[in-house]
């Protein structure tokens, strides 16, 4: 199996009309991987899945342990997880932090540096915290691109916080971030 280019999209409070916005400009035929990692909460069921469905014609489903991320597929986090990628799989376990320090996106974005290098792309759209931060500082130290959402951010802390860094390549809204990653790819 070929290494696939993957995309992850990060939020939190607000994100989810970003990542909406973000679903229904890009084609469903990209040749890329997407997973969608959201602060949720630990006890409630998420409804992102069965809300991506109708927005894009790609399969969206909650990423399982051990699967293999493949093209033109939607991968979302379950709640109470942290989930990781290691040689192209999903490794999902039961989170074991306190809220406060809870780094889903961080957390992500460091194993998608370290196993897929140029092939990683991440975009932090709306949401509370720094979560994402030094993930996109994994993703820029192994060559991978960097995108933030503009004033469009419901709640700017999350996307502010990446760009502090100094690492993020674009700031555009979700639609425009869509449009560039299919440039680029």
């Amino acid at each position: 199996m070929n290494p696939v280019n993957i995309v992850c999209l990060g939020s939190s409070a607000g994100g989810l009309p970003a990542i909406m916005e973000f679903f229904t400009a890009m084609a469903p035929d990209s040749g890329l991987a997407f997973v969608v990692i959201q602060h949720l909460q630990a006890d409630k069921p998420s409804l992102t899945p069965r809300i991506l469905s109708r927005l894009t014609r790609m399969p969206v489903t909650e990423a399982v342990d051990q699967e293999a991320l493949c093209a033109n597929h939607v991968y979302t986090i379950e709640p109470n997880t942290q989930l990781t990628v290691v040689d192209g799989r999903f490794h999902v376990a039961l989170r074991n932090e306190s809220s406060a320090h809870h780094k889903p996106f961080d957390r992500f974005l460091q194993s998608l540096a370290i196993n897929s290098g140029v092939r990683a792309t991440a975009v932090v759209l709306s949401g509370y915290d720094g979560d994402g931060s030094l993930g996109f500082l994994a993703i820029k130290a192994h060559g991978g691109a960097t995108f933030a959402q503009d004033r469009t951010a419901q709640v700017s802390e999350m996307p502010q916080h990446a760009m502090a860094t100094g690492c993020v390549d674009h700031v555009l809204n979700p639609a425009q971030i869509a449009a560039q990653i299919s440039l680029q790819h």
